[in-house]
């Protein structure tokens, strides 16, 4: 089954698209990944929705600021998933690779999940997309055989051969007397001999079909550009000049932001920030306005991430002080974009999450209650309202909320048990010691180790009758 790309599939499922990239750039992620996952059930072939969800799974991961427990619970929740989807390789890959995706909302770079997408992509021949998810794990982990041996053969498939021939010569280095990476050496080499005739053949043709040489290196340059940090550097020195030649275009000044904050050049993205809010026609540009408090989260969220993995004791006071400004950053920016975009139910969940982080329940019920009109939000709405309510001591109402979003979840996954577990200590605040028993029951006959609901179970069962 080949790869097929976007301008391939019908106008629905490229306005679709077209739709998340559009949320991306308002920076509602969890929309596009709700889109992208959906389209790739569809179509899971498709590269190009696979790159942009998981540029939204990246985002979403890294907006909610986790700690490293919260970090340690998404790792352990996304390997049951990649556990619960392996089964599917052999029998229904494209499902076992929507399995991996789920995975991955949870943690972006988890290796199995990543793993586990590839072994479904090399299953259907989706060889392009097995190299898009091998190459994160293989940029993390360089000495796990196994995976660059994997990593290199799908490289060949794909044409890739001068970087198959690099990581075939490195196994060659690590285990010499191998015969499997003996043989891997000569295919990549022949591969990549292969490769190059071909470009001999065609460079020429190539390059006859584009109007000049000029044209071309500009081609070449811009799609090296969208790989990593440098070429963000290389692409903002182009835009200075761009800018200098025509200096009252105020897309130049929001494209060279962008690149300098795909570098994580904070400073300067602020500076030309600080250019182009100079500029009349600046004032009544939303999307610049936006880009400021992208860039201050951002930045905050560097140094936050910086202090934390640095050796030593770690400076308390500073670190309370920055996120203490992340979330106060966070939270106007989220209520901006909901002023903006008032029909935007995931905007409205998001907003609503966050005033409830910080402590303004009454505003977050607000928000949650219109969620719920998204249909797709509507469970996850019912499961923030219930901790609203439950924040209140309304617990008849809060109960009543967490029924809901149980008898839309099937299976006993951890969202559900995380659910039940709430409704039952709605129960026992109202009193309603059996039906919280019955709740904890539940949970204990499919994960004893979930929470404390063992010594729960344990301490009903010891009491005299």
């Amino acid at each position: 089954m080949p790869e097929v790309s976007l301008k391939e599939l019908d106008a629905r499922v490229r306005k679709q698209f077209s739709n998340a990239r559009t949320a991306v750039e308002r920076g509602n992620f969890e929309y596009c990944v709700e889109i992208c996952s959906s389209l790739l059930l569809e179509n899971p072939g498709c590269l190009e929705i696979r790159e942009l969800l998981r540029q939204a799974q990246q985002s979403v991961f890294t907006k909610r600021g986790r700690g490293w427990l919260q970090r340690f619970v998404c790792k352990l929740e996304a390997g049951l998933v990649v556990m619960y989807g392996k089964p599917y390789l052999k029998k229904d890959a494209a499902l076992a690779m929507a399995y991996g995706e789920r995975a991955l909302t949870r943690d972006p770079l988890h290796e199995g999940a990543l793993s586990l997408v590839a072994a479904g992509a090399e299953s259907l021949g989706f060889y392009e997309t097995a190299v898009f998810c091998l190459k994160k794990i293989y940029e993390r982990e360089t000495k796990d055989l196994a995976l660059m041996q994997r990593y290199c053969e799908a490289l060949i498939k794909v044409g890739e051969t001068n970087q198959a021939v690099a990581i075939a010569e490195q196994l060659k280095r690590m285990k010499p007397d191998s015969s499997i990476i003996q043989e891997l050496v000569k295919s990549a080499s022949v591969a990549h001999s292969i490769n190059k005739g071909k470009w001999a053949e065609e460079e020429q043709d190539f390059r006859s079909k584009l109007k000049d040489e000029e044209l071309s290196d500009a081609l070449e340059q811009q799609n090296r550009i969208i790989q990593d940090a440098q070429g963000a550097r290389v692409r903002a020195r182009e835009l200075i000049d761009e800018i200098h030649e025509d200096p009252q275009n105020l897309d130049l000044y929001k494209q060279i932001v962008k690149a300098y904050l795909y570098a994580d050049d904070y400073r300067e993205a602020l500076a030309w920030l600080d250019k182009a809010a100079l500029l009349p026609q600046s004032e009544s540009d939303i999307a610049l306005k936006h880009l400021r408090s992208e860039i201050m989260i951002k930045a905050t969220e560097l140094e936050l991430s910086k202090l934390h993995s640095e050796s030593g004791p770690a400076p308390v006071e500073r670190i309370e002080k920055l996120e203490a400004e992340l979330e106060v950053l966070k939270l106007e920016e989220s209520r901006k974009m909901v002023e903006q975009f008032p029909n935007d139910y995931a905007q409205r969940l998001n907003f609503g999450e966050l005033l409830l982080a910080a402590g303004k329940v009454d505003e977050a019920i607000k928000e949650f209650q219109v969620a719920q009109r998204g249909t797709s939000l509507k469970q996850r709405s019912c499961v923030m309202l219930g901790r609203s309510f439950s924040k209140k001591r309304l617990y008849d109402l809060a109960l009543e909320q967490f029924d809901k979003a149980i008898a839309d979840s099937h299976g006993m996954d951890n969202f559900k048990k995380d659910v039940l577990y709430s409704s039952a200590q709605c129960c026992e605040s109202l009193g309603k010691r059996e039906e919280a028993i019955r709740r904890y029951k539940l949970i204990y006959a499919n994960d004893i180790s979930f929470r404390d609901v063992a010594r729960k179970i344990d301490g009903f069962y010891s009491e005299p009758s």
